[in-house]
């Protein structure tokens, strides 16, 4: 009698340690541009924990910043290439002077008319879907044995000012923070002086005249609290920054087949939550913005075809020289002519 209960004893400790085992068998990370603490954040972090759940803890996920590793999000696609880390953020902007073509869908002004931000996700989701950049974006990837699992966006980019500018025509002579060459370029053709200024210096560099204004978002505005030295902004919806849910293929293909499936339903969640929260927080941003004595604009269809022109006439033109290859191919594709 005790020897049978012995081997009984003996089978539960094997089903149990071989069930915490299983339960053990995937621990990742996940590497983001963002904090923990970022709206777009929790939503990735709730939806990693109902892949924990749903697949009965075989695949765990830990969210990290790119700010609590000795990376920078530039180095997204070689993490997951050299196998650093399983899932990351990868923002195409960042790799766009590596791989120029990238930019096509991230030019300012690619709408004919503007649109709202929730309009502008679907703008910019057909500029990505056009056979040019989305060959040229799946190579990349497959070069690095990722994948992608959803494309999201951030709120829209747009300029700010420490005066009241509320036309193009007061934009003139001003300093404006760029982050981009197409950013530069655009403000140049307005008769602005692109600066090169990083962000933890933009407040002191606005306090003091050093800029005069910063192209960048309204929740950027918010969090860095810009508005404190700024009185005016454009809501132009001049781009929105796109982002990738990469991931390695080697690490997604050796999960159960099961495991697998949940995971890409959930990051399909996590792209549809997202697009759902992009406008809401951006009308949030910028009615709390106007509540903090902002001057905000909407441009009028006039206002923004004067915007607009000025990126097709040089912007467009410019960086399709410089990208060469495929780049005036993918913007006839995005419906995009140059004169």
């Amino acid at each position: 009698m005790f020897k049978i209960l012995r081997n009984i004893l003996i089978i539960i400790s094997f089903i149990l340690s071989t069930t915490t085992s299983m339960a053990a068998e995937f621990n990742w990370k996940y590497i983001g541009v963002i904090n923990a603490k970022h709206d777009y954040a929790k939503i990735m972090i709730a939806a990693f924990k109902r892949v924990e759940e749903r697949s009965g803890g075989t695949l765990t996920i830990d969210y990290t910043s790119f700010g609590e590793t000795p990376y920078k999000p530039i180095d997204a696609q070689t993490l997951i290439r050299d196998g650093l880390t399983e899932m990351t953020e990868w923002l195409a902007g960042y790799n766009a002077g590596t791989y120029p073509l990238l930019a096509a869908p991230n030019l300012p002004m690619i709408a004919e008319k503007w649109v709202s931000p929730a309009e502008l996700q679907k703008v910019k989701l057909e500029a990505w879907a056009t056979p040019t950049v989305s060959a040229y974006k799946k190579k990349i990837f497959d070069d690095h044995n990722a994948a992608s699992l959803s494309t999201h966006f951030y709120d829209p980019i747009n300029i700010w000012f420490s005066e009241v500018v509320t036309d193009i025509s007061d934009i003139k002579g001003k300093k404006v923070r760029a982050t981009q060459p197409e950013q530069a370029k655009w403000l140049t053709a307005m008769g602005a002086s692109p600066v090169n200024i990083s962000a933890s210096d933009a407040y002191q560099g606005l306090q003091r005249g050093v800029i005069d204004g910063i192209i960048t978002g309204s929740g950027a505005v918010v969090g860095f609290k810009w508005y404190e030295v700024l009185k005016s902004g454009f809501a132009a919806n001049v781009l929105l920054s796109s982002t990738d849910i990469m991931i390695s293929k080697s690490a997604l293909e050796s999960l159960p087949e099961e495991t697998r499936n949940i995971l890409v339903e959930e990051m399909k969640n996590v792209e549809k939550s997202i697009h759902e929260a992009m406008p809401k927080a951006y009308e949030a941003k910028v009615a709390e913005l106007r509540g903090k004595g902002l001057v905000i604009t909407e441009p009028s269809p006039e206002l923004y075809q004067q915007f607009r022109q000025y990126a097709v006439e040089e912007v467009y033109p410019d960086w399709a020289e410089r990208a060469g290859g495929d780049a005036q191919k993918s913007l006839s594709e995005m419906g995009i002519t140059l004169q």
